[in-house]
């Protein structure tokens, strides 16, 4: 698959996440024909499309909006939130202390609209208001933008801002920490119980998995930010599945520092043992290693290249679905943007905080050549400029060089397309009883790969090789075989004790279980 970002009609204001016409693709972006061709030419191509569907809200400059604001009696001013407003010593103001997610000081989820005298909610941004789920209406206009697209041949969807989707109807305030308020706007110091991950979101998203599986072979993937007990339930059950993958973002929530430091194994080593033990038997995994929301990959490694390939590939190396952020592949690095250079609401909003909560950094354009704009444009300048590096981490010279991050993910993922029963495998224990060297810089990984057992074993370290006996952490019974490497220098075939791993080095391995006999 390869996940569009949202091409929908749009004042891009939050670059189209601000959706003002779900049935048409922006000009900035060229034609429905245009879009056509792109699907019949992925589809060609073996790829499938997925479009990015943006349900929780639409742009204020939409037909829908514009409608609802018209006047309190409209047919469609009940599809989306409005509220009179409550009186505070004589002065009108919001129904409660819900703030925006693109913040700005306490950053209201409520802004009055003057044509009539009623506050509007947004989760986001004032220019993106929410959609009344609770309306029949809404529902049943949002299956109908699913089949439109599903009819012009996408593969599925990426869905947006899944938690958001319903609000508690009391419009009872959030928990507030006025303390954490000094330092962070007022979003981040909230608990949204009432705001986000609402039990009645799964018989939305249920509807919606019904109306695209009426399609064939067609997926669903949500974006949803939870702890992983309200993760697991977007997947839904056997009889009424929801997801076919919401996204595991609990690796890339691991970010700078003790404890969750991705350099130590032992992070990674938590992460996937949690999140398997979670998993229902029924379910497909996945691994979210970075997207356009978050620090790049690199920053969160303070830009060790070796391990930032070491760390992407192993995830490609496990059972799931991997998802790879555009330049990762080439570890591309964030980039420090000015705040007169910022493009994002986030940034924009919160002047004081913008190099943090800003989200520009890690969406510069995808450097694909050494030469000027790195081949992304013909232009003399980009929406947000390239970075500087681009005349060495590129695709272009990348390719040249076996040992380079794109070379060696080519051969990982060409690797994992022509052994489909590692993808579909099911981890079976993460090796956590470790000392020493080995507790710092050893992932070990086991997990069924068709009939035979196999695992995944990375060296940590980018620096040094590592010596252990591989048959003895495996309890294997008879031989030991690499089935590949990350270094292509490794010759593969029956393992010699002690075993070594190069720096930064990946193998999968075939074995079999000792089996204990309990008298």
């Amino acid at each position: 698959f390869v996940w569009v970002s949202p091409i929908m009609k749009s004042p891009m204001r939050d670059f189209g996440y601000d959706i003002s016409d779900f049935h048409d693709i922006d000009p900035l972006f060229g034609s429905m024909q245009d879009f056509k061709e792109l699907v019949a030419a992925a589809k060609e191509a073996g790829i499938k499309l997925l479009m990015d569907f943006v349900p929780n809200h639409s742009s204020n400059e939409s037909k829908w909006f514009m409608e609802s604001r018209s006047s309190k009696t409209n047919p469609k001013r009940d599809w989306y939130i409005w509220h009179p407003g409550v009186d505070v010593n004589g002065t009108k103001q919001p129904p409660n202390n819900w703030a925006s997610n693109f913040g700005g000081g306490q950053g209201s989820a409520w802004t009055l609209d003057p044509t009539t005298q009623e506050y509007y909610y947004h989760a986001f941004g004032e220019f993106q208001p929410d959609l009344n789920y609770r309306n029949p209406e809404v529902v049943e206009a949002m299956k109908e933008v699913l089949r439109f697209w599903l009819n012009l041949g996408v593969g599925g969807f990426r869905i947006d801002a899944v938690p958001f989707l319903l609000e508690d109807p009391q419009l009872r305030n959030e928990a507030f920490n006025a303390t954490c308020a000094k330092t962070k706007f007022a979003y981040f110091c909230m608990n949204h119980t009432y705001t986000q991950n609402d039990p009645q979101n799964h018989e939305i998203i249920q509807g919606w998995r019904q109306t695209v599986d009426e399609f064939d072979d067609r997926v669903m993937f949500g974006e949803i930010y939870a702890p992983l007990e309200d993760l697991m339930k977007y997947y839904g059950t056997a009889s009424k599945p929801e997801f076919n993958v919401p996204f595991n973002f609990q690796i890339l929530g691991q970010d700078f520092g003790s404890p969750n430091d991705l350099r130590n194994a032992s992070v990674v080593r938590n992460e996937v043992a949690s999140y398997a033990s979670a998993l229902p038997d029924w379910c497909h995994g996945n691994w979210v290693l970075g997207n356009h929301d978050n620090h790049r990959l690199m920053e969160r490694l303070h830009n060790d290249t070796r391990l930032a390939s070491t760390v992407y590939n192993f995830f490609n190396l496990l059972p799931g679905t991997p998802v790879i952020y555009q330049g990762d592949e080439i570890a591309m690095r964030d980039l420090y943007i000015p705040y007169s250079l910022c493009r994002d609401p986030m940034c924009l909003k919160n002047p004081k905080t913008f190099f943090v909560d800003g989200r520009d950094p890690e969406r510069t354009p995808m450097q694909w050549t050494p030469g000027a704009q790195a081949g992304f444009s013909s232009n003399s300048s980009t929406w947000l400029p390239v970075n500087p590096d681009h005349v060495t981490v590129n695709v272009e010279t990348e390719g040249q060089s076996a040992t380079s991050p794109v070379s060696i993910m080519k051969r990982t993922l060409a690797w994992r397309k022509a052994n489909p029963d590692m993808a579909l495998g099911k981890i079976t224990a993460v090796q956590g009883d470790l000392s020493g060297i080995l507790q710092k810089d050893l992932v070990l990984v086991k997990f069924r790969m068709g009939a035979s057992s196999a695992a995944t074993v990375a060296n940590w370290n980018s620096a040094y090789s590592l010596s252990f006996d591989l048959l003895s952490l495996l309890k294997a019974s008879g031989q030991v075989s690499v089935l590949f490497s990350t270094d292509s220098s490794r010759i593969l075939g029956v393992v010699q004790t002690p075993f070594t791993l190069t720096a930064g080095e990946i193998v999968v391995v075939s074995f079999k279980e000792e089996i204990v006999i309990h008298a």
